[in-house]
């Protein structure tokens, strides 16, 4: 802490002695050199700054080089008038953007002051003064496209590079929102700024409110290289500035309409009933003119929905057939109240208030069964002032907002409207998760808080032709709140493949087969100590603070130089405030030779752990760029090249937190009982082998869900009586109940996530009112937290002979075989078929894995052998580095990805600009780019979400390749068109290329001895890639016919053969290569897919409107009546999500012949190499999704009615 202050000191003395420009976060500016007309400067000129709006002025001096800079303003309309001895008064019109310089160099003409020449600069211009890359969607934008659910997010997907995401791939209290990926890094980690005041959700990502459409004045996105004022962030920021009064009373009110029944496409062949009315005004004047001016509205959507039954694996069609509807209905509603005051001396002071509260019916993904209910309320207020003294300007913004969420299951209030397996019958409640979600969401219930008390001052000084920059913010932000996991329903994976049907069970019954394996949740939800809102724990807190310093150097009339230095920290993100946990406070029956006393714990994973985690404070990241616009400055050279540092969400925080607490509360755990093995650890309970009626373990985890259920949540029922809300010893702590397993968390090293940012381009005005603009962008991000496992459980190097040796023994003994580990005990249980475990078929490498030749990740649940009553030498046959420990997943700063992009964009804006056309707004993007990555997530929201593994535990970057958010091509368009006599005309259309995805080995029917069979390069990993291809392969490096050409090389030179693992017990002599052979302890044999495999899918989409004003300025000036019709989807493009292999996933599994059959005609749906038929397409087919999030939905008809005044 000492060390912070001093650096916040120095900063602190840098920044008063320093100087800035406040243009970035709060507005926009307007800066130049005025020049006679030999291209000399002009000091001393007058040059003032007339908002036309409000009539607010500030008035300015040239310097000595001739140049002014003026800012923040308030994006709008203005006028710049320029006066100097011997030169007539230039009066030019021009506009101000959100985080924009506006270009302000204007050359004099010689003559008198008397007279006054008037230039009208026009809407669109050249950037000449910024280096990085960005762009403004306008009011006139926002008003014109057709943008379904006036989220402005939609609209950022004009600018290339940009993709928008569901929320609710984020996190379910997300279900509503949405999100914006931008430069190839999930919508995570965006900052969204709302007139200065930060909006970003802190706990998992996006933002805490939709902000409509109404509310928005314009937004900038920046997109690499952003101002050195930008928060923190290490990709994209959106600067949002919202409406605010002027002299005139101005405002709308509107009205939307949709329904299924009219213009709607149906969804996979089915008529999903569906009704959305969306409904509000917005209304702005002066109450005192010149000085004091309100804005204020309120919107409403409310919505019914039935979403079509989809996702679930084929063979349940008979479930989706009789419950073929989920409800899922949605309101959102927006209040937002704003005043601005010009006060005495050029002061310009703004407060603005907004309320939101969000509700939602959604999945998470879990389609189609598994429902819950989400609710949001959110309140917030900003204020703030913006003034000059002398060559001095300076900006104040102070806000606070609270976000609170509540999320409960709400199966239980559809009733019999939905499939749900719970019963009496099971027991209780069952949440089936995989080849079918059903039953209560596992995710239900928690609720969130986040408060966010914010602080920032941006000021600039402007000497010669130096714009010197300075600023500091400071944000104090608390989260919390709870989320009861796997408590409230015994949450079991399915996987709905032959190898896991009973006997005589029925394929389309989803309770007749094995389970994967179950989670029992210890029914406590807190991932904190430390009390707060309202709870007695759940609290994580953290400061953060900013500041930087700048230059921005006008060296020429044609030439800017800027550079600058921005320092930044986020503090307790990776759980600093703990200190490292000592082999002295490990529970005596789990201590072991070489751990004792003040010891640290971590550094029994590996060295150099066991220190109290690194707070980074010394986050400086640099950058430097040129724009040089030369001539007419109608052409703009720019390149700029910075280091930007990111943050953690506080998701990171909790969840990595409660394995290093020693305190007493009730913290979240849970216990996971895997197929084939035959004990659970159920951390703060102990190991249980048996049920509470004696049914050993060993035999419910063969059975099926419908048998194994009653007796799973008895042993769940028995434990939560023992440890559910019971504040006694931590049940998580690594050193006693989580029983030394490191599930994600933090030790020792620990550096911010930051990104390399480069870009260099032109842009150039072709024509009056036509912009082309062509970026080469690249972002390489490092340090990215990966999740590692440093003990290497089940790395084949990390054998033990003794424990081996047990396991086998164990598995012939349950054969009936006599002879303990010997050969001829291994050829009897080859061979016994009379047996009880599973008769009819002999002993296979699931039996003795499930004894213990796996790793104890697999065998014990991470946990040690002496916490599961074991030795080192009957414990897991691959039990890692340290066998005296579990599993050592520790977050480490050891991920990198990388995105480079060629972005052009075409913007244009005229009047008259063809026969017919009153006037135009267009804009063309398009974006060829490349993502790669080492985060194995699958998901392609979670770059920033700590806990991602790689697909190399030894090595995690030897494995780089393409995101599942990498689109090579992504083309956008969207524009305006007034036609002659009053018809508006617009439209917005996307289409992306397909997305990457993985190809990864089959371990569908579950984990157990998954070693010899999918770990091909003896890490401990398994479901490895399929040997020969990187990250992201589908779609680029195999295509279409290219898919069967891999597999049937696999077949030939990998099938049959011996993973490192069934090498290393081959090596000690435990198997002969025939026996592991004959245990189907190798590479099992892929299933060959069909001629033309299912491709992932690109995206398509085209929107489209039309609006009649019919002007009634006879009653008032400016009253329209505007009846409109929006078609969203026009052509109902289908468009698909990507075959996956287990949904939720972004790899693609390619089941093995094992799992189905030798072809695709006996795999089952929703593989790569199984059908590609109709079938496969309509699970895969993209619906309307939550709230009003439907990129590439079916095609819906908007009716639209508005007052404008």
């Amino acid at each position: 802490m000492k060390r912070f202050l001093s650096i916040l000191m120095i900063l602190f003395a840098a920044v008063t002695l320093s100087y800035g420009q406040a243009t970035s976060q709060n507005g926009g500016s307007i800066q130049g050199s005025i020049t006679d007309p030999s291209g000399a400067t002009v000091p001393g000129a007058t040059v003032t700054i007339l908002d036309v709006g409000t009539a607010s002025e500030k008035t300015v001096t040239t310097d000595k080089a001739g140049y002014y800079s003026v800012g923040p303003l308030t994006p709008g309309s203005y006028t710049v008038t320029v006066s100097g001895s011997g030169f007539e008064k230039l009066t030019v019109t021009t506009v101000v953007r959100t985080g924009t310089a506006t270009p302000g160099s204007f050359k004099l003409t010689l003559g008198s002051s008397a007279e006054t020449v008037e230039v009208n600069a026009g809407e669109l211009q050249v950037n000449t003064e910024q280096i990085g890359v960005s762009g403004v969607i306008t009011r006139e934008q926002i008003d014109s496209l057709p943008v379904n659910g006036r989220n402005i997010l939609d609209a950022a997907q004009l600018q290339p590079g940009v993709v928008l995401q569901s929320g609710q791939s984020f996190d379910p209290t997300k279900a509503g929102y949405s999100a914006i990926s931008v430069s190839g890094v999930g919508g995570r980690t965006t900052r969204i700024l709302l007139d200065g005041q930060d909006i970003t959700d802190e706990t998992v990502g996006t933002t805490i409110y939709n902000v409509p459409s109404g509310a928005v004045q314009e937004f900038q996105l920046n997109r690499s290289t952003q101002d050195v004022s930008g928060s923190v962030t290490s990709t994209g920021q959106v600067l949002v500035s919202t409406q605010s009064g002027t002299n005139k009373i101005h405002g709308n009110a509107f009205y939307n309409f949709q329904d299924a029944r009219a213009g709607a496409a149906d969804i996979a062949g089915a008529t999903a009933p569906f009704q959305r009315n969306q409904f509000g005004g917005y209304v702005g004047g002066p109450i005192i003119k010149d000085k004091l001016f309100f804005f204020g509205g309120y919107e409403r959507i409310l919505q019914h929905e039935l979403d079509a039954a989809l996702g679930a694996a084929p063979v349940f069609q008979p479930i989706l057939t009789q419950y073929p509807f989920v409800p899922a209905p949605f309101t959102d509603n927006f209040s937002e109240a704003r005043l601005d005051y010009n006060g005495p001396k050029g002061i310009h002071f703004f407060a603005r208030g907004v309320y939101s509260v969000n509700s939602d019916f959604a999945t998470f993904g879990l389609a189609p069964y598994q429902v819950y209910e989400n609710r949001d309320n959110v309140p917030g207020v900003v204020g703030g002032a913006d003034f000059t003294t002398g060559h001095f300007t300076h900006s104040f913004r102070g806000g606070w907002e609270k976000f609170h969420n509540l999320l409960e299951d709400g199966t239980a209030a559809l009733g019999n409207s939905i499939y749900n397996p719970s019963g009496p019958a099971l027991g209780g409640n069952v949440t089936l998760y995989g080849s079918l979600f059903a039953g209560p969401n596992y995710l239900a219930p928690q609720g969130t808080f986040q408060t966010d008390k914010q602080f920032r001052y941006d000021g600039t000084w402007t000497k010669g032709a130096h714009t010197f920059k300075f600023g500091f913010d400071m944000n104090r932000l608390a989260s919390g709140g709870f989320a009861e996991f796997y408590g409230e329903s015994l949450f079991t994976r399915l996987n709905a493949v032959p190898g896991n049907l009973v006997a005589g069970g029925n394929a389309a019954d989803p309770l007749a087969y094995i389970a994967n394996y179950y989670r029992l949740g210890n029914g406590n939800g807190l991932f904190s100590e430390r009390p707060g809102f309202g709870l007695p724990g759940g609290l994580s807190p953290s400061w953060r603070f900013g500041a930087y310093i700048g230059d921005t150097w006008k060296a020429s009339p044609s030439l800017t130089l800027t550079g600058g230095l921005r320092w930044s920290v986020d503090t307790d993100r990776a759980n600093q405030d703990l200190a490292t946990p000592l082999c002295s406070s490990v529970d005596p029956s789990l201590q072991f030779p070489g751990c004792t006393g003040n010891t640290p714990l971590f550094d029994q994973y590996q060295q150099g752990l066991g220190v109290r985690t690194h707070q980074p404070y010394a986050n400086f990241g640099p950058q430097f760029g040129f724009n040089f616009s030369p001539g007419d400055h109608k052409t703009s050279l720019r390149g700029g090249i910075g280091i930007f540092y990111e943050s953690s969400v506080f998701n990171n925080t909790g969840n990595a937190r409660t394995e290093s607490v020693q305190s007493d509360f009730p913290a979240f755990n849970y216990g996971q009982a895997t197929k084939g093995t035959n004990s659970v650890a159920l951390p703060g309970f102990g190991v249980v082998t048996a049920a509470p009626d004696g049914t050993p373990l060993s035999t419910i985890l063969n059975e099926s869900i419908r048998q194994a259920a009653p007796e799973m949540n008895a042993i769940k029922a028995e434990y939560q009586a023992k440890v559910k809300n019971v504040a006694g010893t931590n049940p998580s702590y690594i050193g006693s109940g989580n029983g030394l397993f490191a599930n994600s968390i933090y030790g020792g090293p620990y550096k911010s996530p930051y990104s390399i940012q480069f870009n260099g381009g032109i842009q150039r005005e072709v024509a009056k009112g036509i912009v082309v603009s062509v970026d080469y962008v690249h972002n390489a991000t490092l340090k990215i937290p990966i999740s590692q496992d440093v003990n290497h459980s089940g790395a084949a190097r990390t054998l033990n002979v003794s424990a081996a040796q047990n396991a086998i023994a164990a598995t012939t003994a349950a054969f009936g075989c006599s002879g303990g580990a010997s050969q001829a005990a291994i050829n009897c249980a080859l061979a016994q078929t009379n047996n009880s475990v599973h008769p009819g078929t002999g002993a296979n490498i699931t039996d003795f894995a499930g004894a213990g030749l796996d790793s104890d990740s697999n065998y014990l649940g991470g946990t040690s052998a002496s916490y599961n009553g074991l030795t080192v030498a009957t414990g897991a046959a691959f039990p890692g580095t340290n066998p005296n420990v579990g599993t050592g997943l520790f977050i480490l700063p050891i991920g990198r990805s990388g995105y480079d992009a060629l972005q052009a964009v075409v913007q244009q804006q005229k009047s008259h600009p063809a026969p017919g056309i009153v006037s135009s707004n267009i804009q063309i993007s398009y974006n060829l780019s490349r993502i790669v990555t080492s985060n194995g997530s699958t998901a392609p929201d979670d770059q920033f979400f700590a806990g991602g593994q790689s697909f190399n535990n030894d090595d995690p970057n030897r494995y780089i390749g393409r995101s599942p958010l990498d689109h090579s091509n992504e083309l956008s368009f969207g524009g305006s068109l007034a036609v002659k006599y009053g018809l508006n005309l617009a439209m917005i259309g996307h289409f992306f290329s397909a997305p990457a995805v993985s190809l990864t080995l089959d371990q569908t029917a579950g984990a157990t001895g998954q070693l010899f069979q999918t770990d091909v390069d003896g890490d401990g990993t398994i479901g490895d890639l399929v040997p020969g291809t990187i990250p992201g392969a589908y779609e680029h490096q195999i295509k279409g016919a290219g898919l069967n050409r891999l597999i049937n090389n696999y077949n030939a030179t990998s099938a049959g053969s011996f993973t490192p693992a069934g090498q290393a017990v081959i090596a000690a002599g435990l198997f002969t290569p025939g026996q592991l052979r004959a245990a189907q302890g190798v590479q099992q044999a892929i299933a060959v897919g069909p001629d033309k495999p299912w491709n992932n899918p690109a995206l398509r989409t085209f929107d489209l409107s039309a609006n009649y004003p019919i002007r009634l300025g006879r009653f008032h000036e400016g009253l329209s009546l505007v009846p409109g019709v929006a078609i969203y989807n026009v052509f109902n493009m289908s468009n698909f999500g990507s075959i996956e292999g287990i949904p939720g996933n972004g790899t693609a599994q390619l089941i093995n012949q094992a799992n189905s059959g030798p072809n695709f005609n006996s795999v089952p749906n929703g593989y790569l190499n199984g059908p590609a038929d109709e079938t496969t397409a309509n699970a895969a087919r993209t619906t309307r999704n939550s709230g009003t999030f439907d990129q590439g939905g079916p095609r819906t008809t908007e009716f639209q009615l508005k007052l404008n005044f």
